[in-house]
């Protein structure tokens, strides 16, 4: 069967975790790779190095293109190599600000044979699918309210010479980095919020992008969600309560390349008469990459639908996250 030729744009830490499970991937082959920091192209291993992205853009064998690039620079090439008909996957943020994502979306419309996916690989989680499969079976009735944190003492590399640290290139702090992944895991497992108060605050890191995000939202039902994105939480955490009317389910710690958010965890709590019952399920493995490339895979054999990481996911979370910070006042 004939591999698909890939090229991954943007080579630091993330682009290289990338490429570790592609190669893990028989149905990939990671021909070549670009990155600025790059001193010169050079070919090693039958893998051609190119200082500049469109060099390896132009490589006319090229089926798909991962992207692991700041967040002012994502769409812009994400933009470029639909137009050269290439299959795409972004890693998240999917851009800087609602309206840069949609300039993509607007390319995307005109080449509908071509897959464009997202990198919200928390979604593919074993706590994550086994939630959603609770939920979605309406064991614990509908959802009453839900609370989230998702933190860490610093965004990664997080110092004031960094794009992260800056605004005009970043468009957001620690809720656009890290805190999209909880807001996306919100509206998988509930939907859509209408109302929003927040507090957005840089006080502790006093960059010009937040170090610590409070949110409220509530949907025209009446439910309820509280989220905390943090870049001050010294001992890393992740947790998700979602209340529902016989019982909850509570999301804690998540695997991770680090191992700082300790295991992962899914506690499904049922309502008793008079006491609650509880069972708990204990992941080892973080398949999320894997499963996430594998899954990519086969939309582009198949000619499938993208259910997760699409688009209009990644817009859905980036539209509210513009509504937290403008909620702020």
């Amino acid at each position: 069967m004939k591999k698909i030729i890939t090229g991954i744009i943007g080579y630091g830490v993330v682009g290289k975790r990338r490429h570790f499970f592609l190669e893990k991937n028989k149905k990939y082959s990671v021909k070549y790779i670009s990155d600025v920091l790059f001193e010169k192209n050079y070919r090693k291993n039958d893998v051609h190095y190119f200082k500049k992205y469109l060099d390896l853009l132009n490589q006319q064998d090229l089926d798909v293109v991962f992207i692991t690039l700041p967040n002012y620079l994502a769409p812009i090439v994400t933009k470029q190599a639909l137009k050269k008909k290439l299959h795409v996957f972004c890693e998240k943020p999917p851009a800087k600000n609602v309206r840069d994502l949609k300039s993509v979306i607007n390319v995307e419309k005109k080449n509908k044979n071509l897959k464009l996916k997202y990198g919200f690989n928390h979604r593919y989680h074993g706590s994550v699918m086994k939630a959603k499969e609770v939920l979605n079976s309406k064991q614990l009735g509908k959802v009453i309210n839900i609370r989230a944190i998702y933190g860490k003492s610093k965004i990664v590399t997080f110092n004031k010479n960094e794009w992260r640290a800056k605004k005009r290139y970043a468009g957001g702090g620690i809720l656009l980095d890290q805190g999209i992944h909880l807001i996306d895991l919100i509206l998988f497992f509930h939907g859509n919020f209408t109302k929003f108060k927040s507090f957005i605050s840089n006080k502790f890191w006093k960059y010009d992008v937040e170090d610590n995000a409070f949110s409220i939202m509530r949907d025209k039902k009446g439910v309820i969600a509280s989220i905390h994105s943090t870049a001050t939480q010294w001992e890393h955490k992740f947790s998700i309560e979602i209340t529902c009317q016989y019982g909850m389910l509570i999301l804690s710690g998540i695997l991770s390349s680090t191992k700082s958010y300790g295991k992962e965890q899914l506690i499904i709590l049922k309502k008793l008469k008079n006491s609650v019952k509880k069972k708990y399920f204990t992941f080892k493995n973080d398949n999320s990459w894997r499963n996430e490339i594998k899954d990519f895979a086969k939309l582009i054999k198949n000619n499938n639908k993208v259910k997760i990481g699409s688009s209009l996911q990644a817009l859905n979370a980036m539209e509210v996250i513009e509504k937290i910070y403008k909620s702020d006042n």
